[in-house]
Parts: C-alpha cells; sequence; structure tokens
C-alpha cells in the first residue's frame, strides 16, 4: 500500500531521502498556481459542453484567512529542562498563527441516461502556518458518487478518497502534558495519510416498504513514522496506527404512514488495528449489529433518518482486564425540523466502537449535535451551533475525553457566484479520568479559540 499511497503525497521528483525537495508550503504554493490556472482554462469550456453534451464542469476557488488561538491544542507548560527526541517538532503550549488556506475545486455531472449518474470532485487545499511551519500541509480530497435505477431497482455507490500530505513525523509533547483529547485529531489531520471510504447500496420496493442491502468500507493508513518512547517521564511521540472496517448488511423498510418507515436492519463487518513499533494488535474483531429505527418525513416540518441498536463483538485475543461482555450500542441518527420558512434546526447523534488511532486500544466515538440555521435575508443566513465530542475507552485503558464546541458562521451571497463567510468556534476538552489512575491526564486539557473569513467563487 506504501507504493500505491506515494501518488498522494506530491512529492517532486528530486532524488534524496525521505522528505528532500521542496518543503510542503513551497510545494504547496507551486500547486496552488497551477491548478489556478487550470481553473480558470477550464471555466471557459464549461458553457460549450453544456450545449453540445450531458456533461457538466464546475469550477471554484475558497480562500480562507484564519486566527487559531492554539495551533497544537496544548494548555500544559513543560517542566524544566524537559526535551524531546530529535527531528520531530515539540508541541508549543498556547501557540497562536495566522492560517491561510487555499482550495480551488472542480466538479464534474455525468447523465447519459436514468440509468447512471456520475458526480465527480477534487478540491485540493494548501494550508500554511505563519507562526508553525511544522504544521503546513496540502489535503487532496476526492469523490465519486455513481447512482441510477436498473430494473426498478434504486442504486448508489459513494467513494471517498483523501490524501494529506504533511509532516511524516507524529507530535511530540512534553511532560507533564499528554496526548490530546480523544488523540489529537486536528493535529492527526495534518499529517501524511491516506484516507478512503465506500458505501454502497440498492433500495428494491417491496409493496409499500422496501429491501435495501448495503456494504461499506473505512480505511485509514497512516504514513508517519513510529518511534520509540523510552523515556515517557520527560515527553511522548505520537505514534499512529492503521486501522480499517468492512461490513455489510441488509435494512427492511416497514411502512408506518404515507412518509414514514419503520426500520429493521442487521450488518455483520470486521475491524482491524495495525501493527505498534512492529507488535500486532489484540482488538481485531468480527461485529454483528442489530438495528431499529425510523425514516422519512411524518409531517411536513419534520424528517427523520434514525437508526440505532446493539453491537455484539468477537474479539480475538484482547487482554484479561478487557470487558469482553461490555454491551456496546451503535447510532447514526438526524432529526430535522422546520419550524418557519426561514429556520431550520438540525440535531444530530452518532455513536460507534472502533479501534484507536494513538494506541493498541479500542474506544466508543460518540457525537452529540445541535444547529441552528436562520435565512435573515435571500443572501445572508446564521448558524449557531453546539457539539459534544466524547472519547470513551474500554478496560483497561483509563481514558474519558469530552470537547465542547460551540460556534457561530454568518454567510452572504453576494450573486450567483461570490459568497462570504465569517465563523466563530470554540473548543474546551475535559479530561473524565482521575490522575490517580492515568498520571498526567490533566495534559490532555486544552481550550482553542478560532475566527475565520472565508471567501467563495464558484465560476
Amino acid at each position: 500500500m506504501r507504493r500505491i499511497t506515494e501518488f498522494w503525497k506530491g512529492d517532486l521528483p528530486v532524488p534524496g531521502q525521505r522528505g528532500e525537495g521542496l518543503p510542503v508550503a513551497s510545494r504547496g504554493r507551486f500547486f496552488a498556481s497551477g491548478l489556478a490556472v487550470l481553473v480558470m482554462t477550464l471555466t471557459h469550456v464549461e458553457a460549450t459542453w453544456l450545449v453540445h453534451s450531458n456533461l457538466t464542469l464546475n469550477a471554484s476557488l475558497a480562500v480562507q484567512e484564519l486566527y487559531d488561538d492554539n495551533v497544537f491544542i496544548l494548555d500544559t507548560r513543560p517542566a524544566p529542562g524537559m526535551t524531546g527526541p530529535p527531528g520531530p517538532t515539540v508541541s508549543l503550549p498556547k501557540r497562536e498563527s495566522w492560517v491561510t488556506a487555499v482550495t480551488p475545486g472542480l466538479t464534474l455531472q455525468w447523465r447519459p441516461g436514468p440509468g447512471l449518474n456520475l458526480a465527480a470532485s477534487y478540491a485540493p487545499e494548501f494550508t500554511w502556518f505563519h507562526r508553525a511551519s511544522s504544521e503546513d500541509f496540502v489535503a487532496h480530497r476526492a469523490s465519486l458518487n455513481l447512482s441510477g435505477v436498473w430494473e426498478g431497482a434504486k442504486w448508489e455507490w459513494r467513494h471517498q478518497w483523501m490524501g494529506v500530505d504533511g509532516s511524516h513525523w507524529g507530535p511530540v509533547t512534553l511532560r507533564p502534558g499528554d496526548c490530546r483529547a480523544i488523540g489529537g485529531i486536528p493535529l492527526r489531520d495534518r499529517r501524511d495519510a491516506v484516507l478512503y471510504r465506500s458505501q454502497w447500496q440498492a433500495t428494491l420496493s417491496l409493496s409499500r416498504g422496501f429491501v435495501r442491502p448495503v456494504a461499506g468500507v473505512y480505511i485509514h493508513d497512516f504514513r508517519t513514522e513510529q518511534l520509540p518512547n523510552p523515556e515517557p517521564n520527560r515527553y511522548l511521540y505520537e505514534n499512529y496506527i492503521d486501522r480499517w472496517d468492512a461490513w455489510g448488511g441488509l435494512d427492511l423498510g416497514i411502512p408506518i404512514g404515507a412518509h414514514l418507515h419503520g426500520i429493521l436492519g442487521y450488518r455483520h463487518g470486521h475491524q482491524h488495528q495495525g501493527r505498534l513499533r512492529g507488535a500486532p494488535s489484540p482488538y481485531a474483531n468480527d461485529y454483528h449489529r442489530f438495528l431499529v429505527g425510523l425514516e422519512g418525513s411524518p409531517v411536513s416540518w419534520l424528517k427523520l433518518a434514525v437508526l440505532a441498536g446493539p453491537d455484539v463483538r468477537d474479539w480475538d485475543q484482547p487482554p484479561p482486564a478487557f470487558h469482553q461482555s461490555e454491551i456496546l450500542y451503535w447510532m447514526d441518527a438526524t432529526v430535522t425540523v422546520l419550524p418557519t420558512r426561514r429556520d431550520t434546526l438540525v440535531f444530530r447523534a452518532t455513536r460507534f466502537e472502533q479501534p484507536a488511532f494513538t494506541s493498541h486500544s479500542v474506544y466508543e466515538d460518540i457525537r452529540y449535535e445541535f444547529s441552528w440555521r436562520h435565512q435573515w435575508t435571500a443572501g445572508f443566513s446564521l448558524t449557531a451551533g453546539l457539539t459534544l465530542y466524547i472519547g470513551d475507552w474500554q478496560a483497561p485503558v483509563q481514558r474519558e475525553d469530552w470537547i465542547y464546541t460551540p460556534g457561530l458562521t454568518a454567510s452572504y451571497r453576494v450573486n450567483s457566484h461570490l459568497e462570504l463567510e465569517c465563523s466563530y468556534t470554540h473548543d474546551t476538552a475535559v479530561n473524565r479520568v482521575s490522575t490517580r489512575l492515568a498520571p498526567y491526564a490533566e495534559g490532555r486539557e486544552f481550550n482553542r479559540n478560532r475566527l475565520g473569513v472565508t471567501m467563495r467563487y464558484t465560476f
């Protein structure tokens, strides 16, 4: 897989050791210039393609300027005399920086007939941290969605890829700091990695109900170096561990009303966690997931997409202190309320078990989200939201992290091409495990404020 994913790294063909050649920031500016020319060129051929074929091509460009008052999401200052290993960048507490992100994008839609619709997109994001250059990265995001109707059955097959060209070193935290809450996802997502998600489903009508076979896969291939932590009382180097999940199953839709179905579902899958410095993980598992839910719109102002149920797991060889009999739950629920013509309320909750990416362990990834969007005028809207993100580890690991994130976004559409956006978010991370059980656990806590302005132009 390493050879395949070199495509995503974007390195120029300069001979030498890994990491030589242009730095990430220089590579980003080089690619951004070339893509800007490509975007401008393609916009001139769009009208011709629309007239002479069923192919639609659109181009866009987004530029964001953001102030981040805690780039390394770290509040704890190191004890005097603490130093880290040579090579990786040491995380600095309360390091603030302006951040510039440029994202050109291309989308393509092809509709040769009712049996097939194709939508593809590519949007590389070039990001520079003006006071933390170690965090510069390029994120290559691409998608391919296929859908259509075949012999009365509606089907769709979605693919998402992301390749991150960033630092190939994990973060280093000097003690008494610790690995950040839920592994420090903002730090992780700026480092070398390849991520792929795919989901397929087909819906077959059955009287007033339906049958829906489904399948999916998730692969996270981390490209950072793994290093030992020989002096854990002095520093912590974060090793990232590969993981994947593949599953399949069936949903049965039972009509309840004219526009509402009850759902009975089943999933069978396998989760795998990779090696940590050569050692295999004991947390690979097969699972059986039994689901019930609601799907549809019972009234005009309410939309439901709710699915939840228990996981039954068969673990390979977990440690003796592991709670194999613990009942786990899976949930994917979205409730949309439209109280007025100008207001949209969205409640979303997800919960699932997965292998950790910073240690040989497993945790429940739990997220509760609420947002309210009000359309003040045809062009101006305001969105307020609150997210509670929880990472709850299974024994023998002693770890439970909560992150509260309120946010506010104002959007103004100047015309059909130009949109301006201002946003503010605040993160508060809280450790909920005693330091008697988990030394340095308080070092996971942090506060972060981000204030940004974004301009998006669609050609």
